[in-house]
């Protein structure tokens, strides 16, 4: 079975078991050890990169650059991708039949997130909210990150969870970005 056979549904198990989950629970559920945030509902977790994480994180990034024509392709960016996940705080979400579904990157002290993707087929099933809120516990201030001015989808999701534009930069060869900072 393909990584894309075993995310293909996601969306559709997503959709159903959320729905399901969020009728019946009143209460928090306590989480598990090795778990730092869990969504009971879609039947993921969030938990510190491993070493063994980083060819699917590179995965998604890959998955996700093809999603963004507006952005250029460079070695750059997969060696910028690398050094994070090796040197900086990073986190995990993973489904157990999907494997790795999105991750987080998060420098210190500046608590800035440079990386932020969640797999195409599990977007809008609340990833990159707990990823967040995971980093935001972890980060000593407010976040902070940068978001494509092409990428409406990710910026409409972004003012919906509070996130405030603080800044506009880019330009000629390179996308055009705006910082943002959390709530």
């Amino acid at each position: 079975m393909s990584d894309h056979d075993r995310r293909g549904s996601a969306w559709q198990l997503c959709a159903a078991v959320f729905y399901r989950a969020w009728r019946w629970t009143g209460a928090p559920r306590p989480l598990t050890l090795a778990a730092m945030y869990t969504h009971f509902g879609a039947g993921w977790m969030i938990r510190p990169l491993e070493a063994a994480d980083i060819p699917e994180c590179r995965d998604i990034f890959t998955d996700c650059l093809t999603d963004m024509p507006w952005r250029e392709r460079h070695r750059g960016q997969h060696l910028a991708l690398r050094r994070a996940l090796e040197t900086q705080p990073a986190w995990v979400a993973e489904e157990p039949n999907a494997g790795i579904i999105g991750f987080l990157t998060l420098q210190v002290p500046t608590d800035y997130v440079d990386h932020l993707f969640v797999d195409p087929d599990w977007r809008f099933c609340g990833v990159a909210r707990g990823l967040l809120e995971v980093a935001r516990q972890e980060a000593a201030g407010t976040l902070s990150l940068d978001v494509d001015s092409e990428n409406l989808i990710a910026r409409r999701a972004y003012e919906a969870l509070g996130w405030q534009v603080v800044a506009s930069t880019g330009g000629s060869g390179r996308a055009r970005q705006m910082r943002l900072v959390g709530p």
